[in-house]
């Protein structure tokens, strides 16, 4: 039915091998009026030379299968995403990073050997400031003692000067009252020996409670420490008298050296002369003359331990002959 439609188009339409041009079956309807815009073309077409070489069976055969073809779905589009551009911190971050990498290291001072022993020197009284710090904090600090006679005198004396109003320094004011306070009366002499006792006892309460407000431990802690700033400043810092300390072991010659200065046939030798003669005969006796002393140096050391364990609460770090240290 298509062909005989496209046939009775007339003109030139009729005279096409239209079976050449539709090679698969056309199932489209061609319209009269659009045979006829088709057959107008192609008479004007053919007017030229060129229409051999353009038959209308082909432009008429693409128009007609295309047009039969189905529609296809759309393609999606795919477009690629900007890559993110690097933003500034990140520049910077990089330059950083490679500066801090290529830094050279600094070059290592050599030091001469005189500012090698400046720097032990710096340390050494370093350490040592640092520990007499901790020595100070360890040897507790009680009670100041209270003012004797003799200083009350003297500080009464000084208040009479400055009423005075000589005018003079502090040094040549406190030498004039030390020098009045040697002839006071003896009523002034009195006066001040009571308010004197009456500082001590107050003192002697205080650094009793202030003792028992420590352990044992404490105590005894704070005397090392106390002697151990003795050696290091040089100067004297005298123990804390605590009558719950334990006392140390003795060894076997002091048990020895005790009975020779009861025996009494040394009286007439001074002190000094006494200790040399004492250590003399130690050296000259045999051990079995002391087996005696060394036997007691035994028993005082098992005191020693076991009051140490009691009083602190911890082990003796010494034993034997050693625990006297």
């Amino acid at each position: 039915m298509s062909l005989n439609l496209a046939r009775c188009g007339g003109g030139l339409l009729q005279h096409l091998q239209l079976s050449n041009a539709f090679s698969r079956p056309v199932r489209q309807v061609i319209s009269q009026s659009h045979a006829m815009r088709m057959s107008l073309a192609t008479l004007g077409r053919l007017a030229t030379p060129n229409v051999r070489y353009a038959p209308v069976s082909v432009a008429l055969s693409g128009h007609l299968t295309s047009g039969y073809a189905t529609a296809a779905s759309p393609k999606k589009r795919t477009t690629k995403k900007a890559e993110p551009k690097a933003t500034k911190t990140t520049k910077a971050t990089k330059t950083t990073k490679a500066t801090k990498t290529t830094k050279k290291p600094r070059a290592k001072k050599v030091l001469t050997e005189e500012q090698k022993e400046a720097k032990k020197a710096a340390k050494k009284a370093s350490d040592q400031r640092k520990l007499v710090k901790e020595l100070k904090v360890a040897a507790l600090s009680p009670p100041k003692r209270l003012t004797n006679h003799f200083t009350l005198a003297m500080l009464a004396k000084l208040e009479e000067i400055k009423k005075e109003g000589k005018g003079l320094s502090g040094k040549d004011a406190f030498k004039e009252a030390a020098e009045r306070a040697k002839v006071i009366t003896e009523a002034e002499r009195k006066k001040f020996a009571a308010a004197a006792a009456a500082n001590k006892e107050t003192y002697d309460q205080a650094i009793q409670e202030w003792i028992n407000s420590h352990t044992p431990l404490e105590i005894k802690q704070a005397n090392m420490a106390r002697r151990r700033l003795a050696q290091i400043q040089n100067k004297k810092f005298f123990p804390i008298h605590d009558s719950r300390l334990v006392k140390r072991a003795k060894v076997a010659y002091l048990f020895y050296a005790e009975d020779r200065h009861q025996a009494g046939d040394l009286k007439y030798m001074p002190i000094p002369e006494r200790g040399v003669r004492i250590a003399e005969e130690w050296r000259g006796m045999t051990d079995a003359e002391k087996q005696k002393y060394v036997r007691q140096q035994e028993a005082d050391v098992e005191r020693y331990l076991r009051e140490y364990k009691e009083v602190y609460g911890e082990e003796a770090p010494y034993v034997g002959r050693n625990a006297t240290k």
